[in-house]
């Protein structure tokens, strides 16, 4: 789940708090994994952070192969 820059804290923690929650549920998971889909129950750090790492991999690989969008 992706938002805003600059979303209040107090937002990122409630949000975060209800996906965790949902995630006990089997029935959500199983919906989840059924589309292909990984569970990574982490956190907002952990996740920016993930986030961080696969783009600058993916920026190196658009700048090596000068790649374009036309």
């Amino acid at each position: 789940i992706y938002g805003p820059k600059g979303l209040p804290r107090e937002v990122v923690d409630k949000i975060n708090a209800g996906v965790r929650k949902a995630l006990e549920d089997p029935a959500v998971r199983k919906r989840i994994e059924d589309t292909g889909s990984l569970i990574v129950a982490n956190t907002p750090e952990q996740f920016a952070a993930q986030m961080k790492a696969e783009f600058d991999v993916y920026k190196k690989v658009v700048e090596t192969q000068k790649l374009r969008l036309d």
